[in-house]
């Protein structure tokens, strides 16, 4: 039966080829979808041992290393990665990322990997991870050890068949992808590091919503061409729209708000010689219901500011991710909303207020350099009970700038909860023709 299966599909690729319409892709297991917020993990099913069939393969980069064409590394932005790889490790990611990218089904591994539950999951993971550039591949990868050596040297690939179901249809996706990329780099300000990476987080955000309601929602093409995805879509897009603008950049798995699910996130290095985190899914919550909506407590921090409330970082086995350790280029710290006592948390908001309405904007932003200065300001200047000095500010912006239809209500969003967060408030101001919010104070 299994020769006849492979002589079945060996015969189908030969006339799809033939008929010029395209190799046609072999349908595997359809992965259940996941929670939402998370990132997808790719699977291995045990005891398979499925038919490998070939598949012509597209035409080489001109970008080799030891005979291997590794166009794959700047396809997916994954030089930081590569670099680190041992040699056997590089030919063995080489083999499955080539086969990836020419959209084949099955692929050798040099070298093989340990015939063993964790290893395999750990290297599965790791290649799907790395095929931002990828978005046809799927989760539900085979693998087989055919000599009984111990190493697994085969590893059959699956594709999202309800989106693709020839190569021409997958490179289609990256063509569409990659095209939606240079226009967005295209049109990035010359200035400043940090002006340009905003820039690039405010086209993904401002250009994204959160959901699962597109056809590749843990993609980048969700994220830049449909414009819904989870966490994986917008770190993913994260990362290759800072690839593509010519940044050294690195993504990071680990759990966010729980140790259940996978999240996903990006690291950026910059010419101060400093990583610095980037979490774009968490500038954009499921929840916002306006469109001018950003939250910028996760723009361009420290480790040790985003681990207070992401709950784990995972170390991958095969290279060493960046430590952030710098908060100099903070959003905050930058347009000078960093404040380190009440009277400069007053003056800050004070100016913000103005500007908004002499601009019709909403969001005024804090960041607070510790957990008792930020309590204060909560309290005196948000919170009516405490004096709420905030509703001043927003009388004395009215008389100056003629701002009718601002009105004496705001809501706050307060990102230190429960002994963790980074020690953030964004307040909404209203207008009038506005819906109250259940959070006014």
């Amino acid at each position: 039966m299994k020769k006849i299966l492979t002589l079945l599909t060996a015969f189908v690729l030969i006339a799809a080829l033939l008929a010029g319409c395209g190799k046609p892709i072999e349908n595997t297991q359809t992965p259940e979808p996941v929670q939402s917020g998370d990132t997808t993990e790719a699977t291995v099913p045990t005891g398979n041992d499925p038919a490998v069939p070939t598949a012509p393969t597209i035409a080489p980069s001109g970008e080799e290393w030891n005979g291997y064409d590794i166009g794959f590394v700047s396809d997916n932005g994954i030089k930081y990665i590569w670099d680190q790889l041992g040699d056997d490790m590089k030919e063995n990611v080489a083999s499955v990322m080539n086969a990836i990218r020419s959209v084949e089904l099955s692929c050798t591994l040099p070298h093989g990997i340990a015939d063993d539950d964790n290893e395999k999951k750990e290297f599965i993971n790791f290649i799907y991870n790395m095929c931002m550039d990828y978005t046809y591949i799927g989760t539900s990868f085979s693998t087989a050890d055919r000599d009984g050596d111990g190493l697994i040297e085969t590893v059959i690939i699956p594709y999202n068949f309800e989106v693709v179901s020839t190569q021409e249809e997958a490179w289609n996706l990256t063509e569409q992808l990659n095209q939606r990329l240079d226009e967005i780099v295209a049109d990035m300000p010359q200035g400043t590091e940090y002006e340009q990476i905003l820039y690039l987080h405010d086209a993904l955000i401002f250009g994204t919503d959160y959901g699962e309601n597109s056809r590749l929602p843990f993609t980048a093409y969700g994220a830049l061409v449909e414009h819904q995805a989870t966490c994986q879509g917008y770190a993913d897009a994260m990362h290759l729209l800072l690839d593509r603008a010519g940044f050294e950049t690195v993504f990071a798995v680990g759990h966010g708000t729980s140790d259940l699910v996978t999240h996903k996130w990006n690291y950026v290095h910059l010419s101060d010689g400093l990583w610095y985190a980037i979490d774009p899914t968490w500038a954009d919550p499921e929840d916002k219901n306006d469109k001018y909506y950003v939250n910028y407590d996760y723009f361009l921090i420290s480790d040790e500011v985003l681990l207070q409330d992401h709950l784990e970082k995972f170390e991958s086995p095969y290279y060493s991710t960046p430590t952030a350790t710098s908060m100099d280029l903070c959003y905050h710290m930058v347009e000078g909303y960093y404040v380190t006592s009440y009277e400069e948390a007053y003056e800050c908001v004070k100016k913000q207020v103005i500007a908004c309405a002499e601009q019709h904007k909403k969001y005024v932003y804090l960041r607070v350099s510790d957990e008792d200065l930020y309590t204060e300001i909560h309290h005196k200047l948000l919170l009516t009970d405490y004096g709420g000095e905030i509703q001043d500010i927003i009388r004395e912006a009215k008389e100056e700038t003629g701002a009718d239809d601002l009105l004496v209500r705001w809501s706050t969003y307060r990102a230190f909860k429960d002994g963790k967060g980074p020690l953030c408030i964004m307040v909404t101001l209203k207008y009038e023709g506005e819906e109250a919010s259940s959070e006014d104070e």
